[in-house]
């Protein structure tokens, strides 16, 4: 059985044939049903990024640990990216864009894009450490230092984005959502990377990693 999806999305398209034909309809015995198309490659396309998902987190945290030499700096860092996940998932959410392929990769994106501002933030915060500031000193200089370059990182990011979130121009369409979902991570990334990085770092060496 073959059907051709219009005017709606493929998810709820989805949901709704498999409760009528669950539910509403009585399978003769030894029935096996498979769905295929566009769904069945959706699925499979789902499940290789999210492995590759959970395979970068893991590449990133161990490079962070060799890097920093400690946890409390990765574990921060990477707290503070996977938050950024919840702004792709609202800025979908208040677009009414649905959660795609296209989607997903923009939420692997801003996994990249947006820990590099928490190793700026550590990084710095490390280097006033050693010229013999306190922890909580360290801290607020390294924001005060940093501030600048994340927001213009991010801005950057957004402004860039943008075109392809509105869909202007041949073709934008296809990559509408993935924009939509960068610039989301992206704009949640400023505060995070400014205030919950340093604020689960400060907490996590007062804990003695």
């Amino acid at each position: 059985m073959t059907a051709r999806l219009e005017g709606r999305d493929l998810g709820s398209a989805m949901q709704e044939i498999e409760r009528r034909l669950f539910k509403e309809i009585t399978l003769p015995a030894r029935t096996r049903v498979e769905f295929g198309g566009l769904y069945q490659i959706q699925r499979e396309s789902f499940l290789g990024l999210t492995q590759v998902l959970l395979m970068s987190i893991l590449l990133i945290f161990i490079i962070l640990v060799f890097e920093f030499r400690s946890f409390s700096h990765p574990i921060a860092i990477l707290i503070a990216t996977i938050l950024c996940g919840s702004g792709a998932l609202l800025a979908l959410f208040l677009t009414r864009t649905t959660l795609n392929i296209s989607s997903f990769m923009g939420a692997i994106m801003v996994v990249g894009i947006v820990h590099k501002n928490g190793i700026l933030m550590l990084d710095s915060e490390k280097y006033f450490t050693a010229q013999g500031h306190a922890l909580r000193e360290a801290i607020f200089r390294a924001g005060r230092r940093r501030l600048r370059p994340i927001l213009m990182t991010a801005l950057t990011t957004v402004f860039g984005m943008l075109p392809l979130a509105l869909a202007v121009g041949s073709g934008a369409q296809m990559l509408q959502p993935l924009a939509i979902a960068v610039i989301g991570g992206v704009a949640v990334s400023m505060v995070l990377s400014l205030v919950i990085t340093p604020v689960l770092f400060y907490l996590l060496r007062r804990q003695g990693l």
